[in-house]
């Protein structure tokens, strides 16, 4: 919808961007570091040209925002702009393990380049895993969080259980906190398995795609049902925590959701069956059209337009469940909320600017091959190792670092620069991808901004906004920005000070 900005009068205004959501009646308009004001287009232009009374109450909700000039506002500004800045001095502090390219399963979106359970030759070594804390505890960001991936990592679990051991060493060594996070489907998993990754306080996230009939036509297993089987390892987990005393609301295995062509039908259903095995978070993750996923889109993917519908009508059904009583939140909610409601970093690389790549995570693929993100390996599992910045077996961490594909993304990443970007209101709470823009467009910076990753982002900014603005329902959704300190789990004996997220 066309909106021009009105004829700007007012002297007093700080820099402000705006935009005119759906339905044309109300105006975002938000400050340089995310405050922001919802405004009706008949106060949002007497807003600009200086002639909104003091006493009117949309008066109180600008001078709130800081968009008004004062020197309060102004302090207040910088200070948010630093809180929201400070990931940019710290270094990578997200280090994603590759342990095998081998699964057990054959999902239909699979885009991490998997080869089959009898693969030989696509494990990490010891020796790489050796290589790769070299370089993880090189890095000055005194957390540390190793993420484990694949394939299907704990098909590699003796490597698993060498850099959780070595890496808990050097930890006490040196200083650091680190912290550990699996990625799994957890069916290889067996009780003694299950007892290390508790007793090291390693997080678990998995996935449940929907009911039954949906995870296992998106996760397809030829030894039995991928969905019982899963359901299966989460009640072990529980029995496991429950044994040591650990607190349920904190102890628990993390669930996320791949949104298939399938899923797109029944969202009340997907959200239904979280409900139902107590899970009080669903991450409704888009597809992306990285490694494998780019060969099945023609069959799996959809339209961000496609996505936008499916993910209104699970939002809304979440939200008339807790209207119920039930409590569960959406986690891409929860994150973009937390960046829109707070100052607080929610340790969510794709929501910065810069973006995360090389200088907030690194990802080491299992030959010992670093690249910027997990993204850029799988671009490199395409062919094309554009995103490959290093090898731990020939340089370390400094050699990394300084790689011009580095500098390269930071530049491609920073929304202050980019066309597009840089006069959107949503530019606080958000960040853009130049590994995403590299695969659709050949270009790390988007010719348009408004592809489809852009378009889904900006979608659910403006149902947030618009539901914001629902009479009651503000203070339900600031409650999914409250992030509850689960460091009796992850490593008992340290403070938590930097949150760990499931991607």
């Amino acid at each position: 919808m066309s909106f021009e900005l009105p004829e700007v009068r007012n002297p007093g205004l700080m820099p402000f961007r705006f935009r005119l959501l759906p339905g044309g009646r109300a105006v975002v308009v938000t400050d340089l570091a995310g405050r922001f004001a919802i405004l009706s287009r008949e106060e949002f232009g007497d807003f600009v040209a200086g002639t909104l009374p003091d006493d009117h109450p949309a008066a109180a909700r600008v001078r709130n925002a800081g968009l008004v000039r004062s020197a309060e506002g102004e302090t207040d500004t910088v200070a948010a702009l630093r809180r929201r800045s400070e990931h940019l001095m710290r270094g990578p502090g997200l280090h994603i393990l590759i342990l095998t390219l081998r699964c057990n399963q054959a999902c239909v979106y699979c885009h991490a380049s998997r080869k089959g359970e009898g693969a030989e030759g696509v494990d990490m070594s010891q020796q790489t895993a050796a290589r790769v804390l070299d370089v993880v505890f090189a890095s000055p960001s005194p957390d540390l969080t190793l993420e484990f991936q694949g394939g299907e990592p704990t098909l590699n679990f003796e490597v698993l259980r060498f850099v959780v051991e070595e890496a808990s060493r050097r930890a006490s060594a040196s200083g650091k906190r680190v912290f550990f996070s699996l990625v799994s489907n957890l069916s290889p998993l067996d009780q003694e398995k299950i007892d290390f990754l508790v007793d090291h306080g390693v997080m678990v996230c998995s996935s449940i795609d929907g009911p039954a009939a949906l995870h296992d036509r998106n996760r397809r297993w030829s030894s039995r049902s991928a969905h019982q089987a899963t359901l299966a390892r989460i009640e072990e987990f529980r029995r496991a925590y429950a044994k040591r005393g650990l607190d349920p609301e904190l102890a628990f295995v993390n669930l996320l959701a791949t949104v298939s062509r399938a899923s797109l039908a029944q969202p009340e259903a997907l959200v239904d069956e979280y409900v139902r095995l107590g899970s009080k978070v669903v991450h409704l993750r888009s597809l992306n059209p990285f490694g494998m996923g780019k060969k099945i889109w023609a069959k799996e993917g959809y339209t961000a337009e496609e996505y936008l519908a499916f993910y209104r009508r699970a939002f809304d059904h979440i939200v008339k469940l807790n209207r119920a009583g039930v409590e569960i939140m959406e986690k891409i909610a929860a994150l973009a909320l937390t960046r829109i409601l707070t100052d607080d970093d929610p340790n969510y690389m794709d929501l910065r600017s810069p973006c995360g790549a090389g200088i907030g995570q690194l990802a080491y693929g299992y030959d010992g091959k670093v690249y910027t993100c997990d993204e850029g390996r799988m671009v490199a599992a395409m062919g094309d190792p554009m995103f490959c910045i290093g090898d731990v077996q020939a340089g370390g961490y400094a050699d990394i670092i300084r790689h011009p594909g580095v500098r390269s993304l930071c530049v491609a990443s920073c929304l202050e620069c980019l066309p597009g970007c840089s006069d959107c209101a949503y530019a606080p709470y958000c960040g853009v991808c130049p590994v995403y823009n590299y695969v659709q467009e050949g270009d790390l910076v988007a010719r348009w901004p408004q592809n489809d990753r852009c378009r889904i982002q900006m979608g659910i900014a403006d149902l947030l906004f618009e539901r914001l603005q629902e009479p009651g329902l503000e203070p339900l959704l600031r409650r999914w920005t409250i992030n509850r300190d689960r460091s009796s789990v992850y490593r008992r004996m340290m403070p938590l000070t930097t949150p760990v997220t499931c991607p």
